[in-house]
């Protein structure tokens, strides 16, 4: 996906971090911009400071867990601004500890908006954007937890890995087709999320992760770099991260090999 000015694209979570830094990118580019969250007082903000870039905006109060309002919204988006061309699939929640420790309405929380508000996304605005036949793409936000199991996450970093499976299905489906496919992968962002977990560390470990954030702001230039360019997974930095990534590449490779040795 090329050309963006004059295209639209919805957000969920759209309000702060990542979705807001989404959005931002996207109003400057020229884009029509449609954001949900729940939490009205943020969105409202939002919206003011959206409104100083284009008038071409539009917020929604959302759940995304609940398959009618992303239905309504749908029909919201379609009113006010015509065809969608970018889905991003942003909404999500933190939670679990170790998973003996984290309630069953905890997991069933966390799924319901990080996995199944996707899905709901991508089986509502799909079908429409396949059939417009114009240049679109998918954006769903896991986490650098959905490719490394690191820590104690349980119902986040699998509601994470989840969406990495989900995004790369879709990608098989829709090859060939005028819809493209990303999937987010950030480790640490300066979002709300990041100041919560902030607030429960040491100062060592406070000091590492301010080190390591990046800003919504630059995620959301990556998103567009990755559309622009078709790139599937979208990574935020290449160093704390690559290290760990290569070490989870090499535990999997090392045991192929010590299983079906190389001649």
């Amino acid at each position: 996906m090329q050309d963006f000015q004059g295209k639209t694209a919805f957000i969920t979570g759209g309000s702060t971090g990542i979705g807001f830094g989404m959005a931002t990118v996207f109003a400057r580019a020229g884009m029509n911009v449609a954001i949900t969250d729940i939490r009205d007082e943020e969105l409202s903000r939002a919206e003011g400071e959206l409104k100083a870039i284009t008038d071409n905006v539009l917020t929604l109060n959302v759940n995304s867990a609940e398959t009618s309002a992303v239905e309504e919204a749908a029909a919201d988006v379609a009113t006010r601004f015509g065809p969608l061309h970018v889905l991003c699939n942003n909404a999500g929640i933190p939670g679990g500890a170790k998973v003996l420790e984290t309630p069953n309405e905890r997991w069933r929380n966390v799924h319901d908006v990080n996995f199944w508000g996707p899905l709901n996304g991508i089986k509502t605005f799909l079908p429409a954007m396949l059939e417009h036949g114009e240049d679109a793409h998918i954006v769903n936000t896991s986490s650098f937890s959905g490719v490394h199991g690191h820590g104690n996450q349980s119902c986040y970093g699998t509601s994470k890995f989840a969406v990495v499976g989900l995004s790369e299905f879709l990608r098989n489906d829709l090859a060939g087709t005028n819809v493209g496919v990303s999937v987010l992968c950030p480790h640490v962002v300066d979002t709300p999320i990041i100041a919560g977990l902030k607030s429960r560390v040491n100062d060592d470990l406070r000091k590492i992760i301010d080190d390591m954030a990046v800003n919504p702001e630059t995620v959301g230039e990556q998103v567009m770099d990755a559309m622009r360019s078709g790139e599937f997974y979208i990574f935020c930095d290449g160093t704390h991260t690559r290290e760990m990534l290569e070490a989870r590449c090499a535990n999997l490779l090392g045991a192929m090999d010590r299983q079906f040795p190389k001649d």
